[in-house]
């Protein structure tokens, strides 16, 4: 494996596109040192070690990083601090936080914070040359630049279609009445086609993995419709009905705008709780591949939690060209994981059929710590195909360059 430091090198200088993050617009930087030490994947562990996350709600910054400090030393074993050290090491020249000294390492990242080329500068040592970012369709919508792109989420609008206040929230936000299924059509039309006015480069939703969907009914849809808006009572199948359609229908004016849609699948969230696990449910991808083919002038950019589905969607993707493959997301992104992905797709799909990374990232210094992540496991993954005999090196930095940099591009036309 002496290839892999040299492909290593050659990587990083690789420019690449970070596809999803839940990065603010207005402030994409981290405020403080709380925002970065304690990011959901640090708090989660911690919890796990023993640390009383609860109380973390009523706590000023500074006291939610004393009260975790303890906890640092329990997780540092794992590859989300591993990230957190690199971004802490490399950005700020600091260690771990310790109870000794988070008071001026606060002042450092504060100070850090408030220069107007902070946020260009973290994405430079990251090598990232733009950036998505997922936004809520019943927010206001924000405008991109040319580091930041919108994606704009419509889960809710999916998924709580049944809701007359959801309708409501779509008549009001396009100034499409909603009566029946004919108008219902018309305001996703309108909602598709003012976010791709004011910039979105594509649609997004996560889906649980108990939600299915059907073939979009005109008829029945507005037989739901019509319930819901006189506040009847919804079934379980007027609910599948009804987000069935708008969800054809978002993808119908996908295809209309030239818009790719990306698709997150494998979370299963847990009732009352802010935490999640993963998810499957049998026969999920025959439903999938069925949509992928029935919207097939829709570019469908697929994030995964899940091993099973991982799998089973590279065999998808084989016999699909309108959907590829994107990163490891959630509980797949650790080496382990991040490593067998990256090879079952290497091996099977077109090297123009994968998008490498993203973040997931809140504040821009995470998508530091996992562009730094995954170019090395995208670099250790291709050494040993290298060294196997199944790569040359020469194709392990074209495909290199198209996973990091040429296929988001092409997807969402940036």
């Amino acid at each position: 494996m002496d290839l892999f430091p040299s492909l290593l090198e050659e990587i990083e200088q690789i420019p690449t596109i970070d596809v999803h993050t839940h990065i603010t617009f207005d402030s994409p930087a981290a405020s403080d040192l709380a925002q970065i030490a304690l990011y959901h994947f640090i708090t989660s562990e911690l919890e796990a070690a023993g640390i009383d996350i609860a109380k973390f709600d009523t706590l000023s910054p500074h006291k939610k990083l004393l009260e975790a400090s303890s906890g640092f030393a329990r997780i540092k074993n794992t590859t989300s601090c591993w990230c957190l050290e690199q971004i802490l090491r490399d950005l700020f020249a600091l260690p771990l936080p310790h109870e000794s000294d988070i008071q001026e390492a606060s002042k450092r990242v504060e100070e850090s914070a408030g220069r107007a080329d902070w946020t260009g500068e973290v994405l430079r040592k990251a090598n990232v040359s733009r950036v998505l970012v997922c936004a809520d369709w019943r927010k206001p919508v924000p405008s991109g630049d040319n580091l930041f792109a919108l994606v704009l989420r419509v889960d809710s609008l999916v998924n709580e279609a049944h809701s007359a206040r959801t309708l409501d929230q779509l008549s009001n936000i396009t100034g499409q009445p909603v009566y029946e299924a004919g108008d219902l059509k018309k305001a996703v039309g309108e909602l598709v086609a003012n976010a791709k006015h004011q910039g979105a480069v594509a649609l997004g939703a996560a889906f649980d993995p108990q939600t299915d969907f059907v073939p979009g009914d005109r008829t029945a849809a507005g037989s739901v419709l019509s319930l819901a808006l006189l506040g009847q009572k919804i079934t379980r199948e007027d609910r599948r009905t009804i987000r069935s359609y708008v969800l054809d229908m978002v993808l119908q004016s996908c295809a209309e705008h030239g818009i790719p849609f990306q698709l997150m699948l494998g979370i299963r969230h847990i009732p009352n709780s802010e935490q999640a696990i993963t998810g499957y449910e049998v026969g999920s991808i025959a439903m999938y591949a069925d949509l992928f083919k029935r919207h097939n002038r829709v570019v469908f950019d697929v994030l995964v939690s899940h091993t099973v589905l991982a799998e089973e969607l590279a065999v998808v993707a084989r016999s699909c060209p309108n959907v590829v493959l994107s990163g490891a997301w959630w509980y797949l992104a650790f080496p382990n994981a991040i490593r067998k992905v990256l090879r079952q797709r290497v091996e099977m799909l077109p090297m123009t059929k994968c998008c490498g990374f993203f973040s997931d990232a809140q504040c821009v210094e995470w998508i530091y710590g996992r562009a730094k992540l995954f170019r090395r496991e995208l670099s250790i993954t291709l050494s040993q195909l290298v060294f196997e005999g199944y790569l040359s090196h020469q194709t392990a930095l074209q495909l290199a360059q198209h996973y990091l940099l040429e296929n988001p591009k092409r997807v969402y036309k940036l």
